[in-house]
């Protein structure tokens, strides 16, 4: 059993429509058999380029929705107003993206908060370990699985990977992975071909 995080996106892939935000969630749950942990995680910023934030209100629209459906969810968070409205939920972990720039962020996450930090090199901060997971990450899209390999990934590891195939997981069997995730008819930024659809999922959950 792995833990799956499905990165569901930013206002890019939902547009900031509660319609498909429910139709993300409704078609995921289809394939679900339960062989997994499947973590929901969202991408909250209040300005990133050509990136459309998602609302607080869409987020708000989207932890209850997924919660109801026995989802725990969560987000990475890109500045501090972000991370203090993740904050008042309830949830598993917070997320940085692999941006040393962002790495200010995590004097203001709880000590006993998980958190997650994606890099390709490792990591050495001043905080528990027990607190703190490396998520090993290439960070093109799509990335390239042998830049992955270069890093001499043991089985186990934590990968979140922007591959268009699932052979990091059936190869590492990684304790925890992460993968974007659309539908069919998304569009946006993070509906590229990196980004895994529900029949795609379906292989492997």
């Amino acid at each position: 059993m792995s833990t799956i995080i499905l990165d569901f996106g930013s206002g890019n892939t939902c547009k900031n429509s509660k319609d498909y935000i429910s139709k993300m969630y409704d078609q995921l749950k289809e394939i679900d058999t339960g062989r997994h942990e499947i973590i929901v995680k969202w991408q909250l910023f209040r300005e990133a380029g050509d990136n459309i934030p998602l609302s607080r209100q869409s987020f708000d629209y989207a932890y209850w929705y997924g919660r109801e459906l026995g989802y725990w969810v969560t987000a990475s968070v890109f500045d501090r107003a972000s991370l203090n409205f993740l904050l008042s939920y309830d949830i598993p972990f917070v997320k940085i993206a692999n941006n040393t720039d962002l790495h200010y962020l995590i004097k203001y996450i709880p000590d006993n908060m998980m958190l997650y930090i994606s890099s390709n090199v490792p990591l050495y901060l001043e905080r528990n370990k027990k607190n703190y997971k490396q998520m090993w990450c290439i960070s093109n899209y799509p990335a390239d699985e042998k830049d992955y390999l270069k890093m001499k990934l043991k089985p186990g590891c934590i990968i979140s990977d922007h591959t268009t195939n699932f052979n990091l997981f059936k190869n590492l069997l990684p304790s925890v992975i992460e993968w974007h995730y659309k539908l069919e008819d998304s569009t946006g930024l993070d509906a590229g071909e990196f980004a895994r659809t529900p029949e795609q999922l379906s292989e492997v959950l």
